[in-house]
């Protein structure tokens, strides 16, 4: 490595650009080919949190300054480390250097790879800010956009990857002393090289908060610096970051150089480094306007997803399947062909169904029990406490047959409820292998049966994955925990359909209970429950916990008619969408909701009624639970299943 031991660097100004020109980024088509990585980095990225990191942008602003000659900034730097460890993280260290008589400290928290560990990726920000006197370090400067964007940006993508198998280590850096002349990156950099570490790749989020008209993003790359022999990896490292913008964001990309940030003295050692900057021009930059308020999230939640499919391109443990003539699918509602990601909604699939009767162990045998029970005869409600036997279609989109005995099948059911979190929540009924091969250009056979008996009246969530060499499903890779409806919706190896057994008669009441679940961190939530299909003389009540109503933010389309020491009873109308919005819920907290139809007399014959309860989690939807309605006046009664 090139050595560069009197390096100077004067504060950085971002609006002082370099003369090589910002080009277009010539992008490849998007791709959503159904196979490995693609729809694994198409489930994480998802994940990603517009609430958290406006969360983490709003604490790190509410400090004073972060001026790096201020009082406050070791107490940022231990604030840092306190939100990397709440994570999960142990290998979580200050990094002390000392400029101008100031004891200063990098923080630095690494996760070690688990096919490489000696081979680091890293991922920085600084974490100092100044205001319009820049030698001040006693004024209120926010430092929103400069640049708690970036820290945002990365303790949300070392929460995400906190659970993700990563071939390489991976390295989150904040620096101190950004301001004043690059000095924490500075210092650390020569640790870097003194040490001889393996600093594979680096990648630095400064300023990405601010977009431009376009809602582009700049990916800055290395076009002729101090060391030449890394401006082809990194222009290629920063074609693959701009490629994952295309892909899994719907920013337009722009190309331009490296300057005043902190990749510098990383890139005058020979290292290769890029970096995210926003496209815009920030007219609070380094003033005390750089509030919270000014910040687009959305624009740094894409940043966020492009850089976490930056990472997990590289270094992910996933077999790459992307040539592969094989594409095995489960439908997620009648519309689906295999697409991905999957339109709403995904808990239809007509690929799984349940008949209440096994097969007849000879079906040319008159004498046997069950002679003329047909699986192919189509759904039948779910019988509770006796053995059901579920069955699945799988469907194959590629050009190649999918050979007998390679591919297996597995069904589970869960408990009901919105938010589930694969694995945790789901219970296996068994596993079966494909004893038939699967023709090739929409061919299909048919899997089962397994045998499942519930135990519940209410609603049951049944899903079905099918994997095997050249498509293997999401849950092959994924040891950590993930939003089920994610994982049905972007992988078509996925299938999920949603049952309930129940009756009610005309003008009746129908009654059903499920659960709303808690993330792997406390999160805010918001209910919806959409009647609005529903005849208006339909009355609703719902029973909720006091600990959801009395510290929800608001309640529309819903009125409180009564309340103990443990429940609050809300009252909803056919044809009305209510909502109870912004409530915290506790890590793995569960809270029980029980609805009661008071059905309408006006309903139409055979027509379904559907009421959708919806959740979300930090401002992303979590889950979904349709409870249908189907009128049958001639029994006079409503079956919803």
């Amino acid at each position: 490595m090139h050595r560069s031991p009197n390096e100077i660097y004067p504060p950085p100004n971002k609006r002082d650009r370099p003369p090589e020109p910002i080009t277009r980024f010539k992008s490849q088509k998007r791709k959503w080919t159904g196979t490995l990585p693609d729809k694994y980095i198409a489930a994480l990225v998802n994940q990603v949190s517009q609430m958290r990191i406006q969360q983490w942008v709003a604490d790190l602003s509410a400090f004073h300054t972060r001026h790096s000659f201020s009082t406050y900034i070791n107490q940022v730097a231990d604030w840092l480390v306190n939100e990397f460890r709440a994570m999960g993280y142990t290998d979580v260290i200050l990094h002390p250097y000392t400029y101008s008589g100031k004891s200063l400290n990098n923080v630095v928290c690494t996760r070690l790879g688990s096919f490489n560990p000696e081979k680091i990726i890293m991922l920085c920000a600084h974490y100092d800010c100044i205001m319009e006197n820049h030698s001040d370090a006693s004024a209120r400067a926010p430092g929103a956009d400069d640049n708690a964007t970036g820290v945002a940006v990365m303790l949300e993508l070392a929460r995400i990857l906190s659970q993700v198998t990563l071939d390489d280590t991976l390295c989150f850096v904040g620096f101190s002393g950004e301001e004043q002349g690059l000095q924490g990156s500075k210092a650390y950099a020569r640790h870097v090289q003194d040490n001889g570490i393996n600093l594979h790749r680096l990648i630095n989020l400064d300023m990405i908060g601010y977009p431009p008209a376009d809602f582009s993003i700049l990916v800055e790359r290395d076009t002729g610096n101090t060391v030449s022999s890394n401006n082809v990896p990194s222009q290629e490292f920063g074609a693959v970051m701009a490629q994952m913008a295309v892909d899994y964001t719907s920013m337009p990309v722009q190309l331009g150089p490296i300057y005043a940030s902190d990749y510098m003295p990383f890139e005058s050692r020979g290292y290769v480094v890029i970096g995210a900057y926003e496209a815009g021009d920030n007219p609070n930059y380094h003033t005390g306007r750089d509030t919270p308020d000014t910040v687009n999230y959305a624009y740094v939640a894409d940043v966020a997803r492009m850089v976490l499919g930056t990472v997990l391109h590289e270094t992910a443990s996933v077999t790459d399947e992307t040539g592969s003539n094989i594409d095995l699918y489960i439908r997620d509602n009648p519309g689906d062909t295999g697409l991905q990601p999957s339109n709403s909604p995904h808990w239809t699939s007509p690929d799984i169904w349940v008949r209440n009767n096994p097969p007849p162990a000879d079906p040319n045998d008159p004498a046997d029990p069950f002679f003329g029970e047909d699986p192919e005869a189509g759904h039948q409600k779910p019988i509770n406490d006796v053995p059901n036997y579920l069955y699945v279609r799988i469907h194959n989109r590629g050009s190649q047959p999918a050979m007998a005995g390679e591919y297996t099948v597995e069904a589970f059911h869960c408990n009901p409820g919105t938010a589930m979190l694969w694995p945790g929540d789901f219970h296996s009924m068994g596993i079966q292998t494909i004893t038939k091969s699967i023709p090739a250009n929409n061919g299909s056979v048919r899997v089962g049966p397994f045998v499942w008996t519930p135990h519940i009246i209410d609603h049951e969530c049944l899903l079905a994955i099918v994997s095997g060499p050249g498509d293997h499903a999401v849950t092959d890779i994924c040891k950590g925990k993930l939003d089920h409806s994610l994982l049905v919706r972007f992988d078509n190896n996925v299938g999920q359909r949603n049952v309930e057994p129940a009756a009610s008669t005309p003008g009746g009441k129908i009654k059903t209970s499920f659960l709303v679940r808690g993330t792997t961190t406390a999160s805010v939530d918001t209910l919806s429950f959409n009647a609005v299909p529903l005849p208006p003389d339909t009355k609703i009540t719902i029973r909720v916990a006091n600990s959801i109503i009395n510290k929800a933010a608001s309640l529309s389309g819903l009125t409180v008619t009564g309340q103990n020491s443990r429940w609050t009873t809300l009252a909803l109308k056919g044809g009305v969408e209510g909502t109870i919005k912004d409530f915290p819920l506790a890590a793995h907290e569960e809270r029980s909701i029980t609805m009661e139809i008071d059905f309408s007399y006006e309903a139409e014959n055979l027509k379904r009624y559907p009421i959708v309860v919806g959740q979300e989690q930090n401002g992303a939807l979590a889950g979904r639970l349709t409870i249908e309605i189907t009128a049958v006046k001639e029994s006079e009664d409503y079956v919803y299943g």
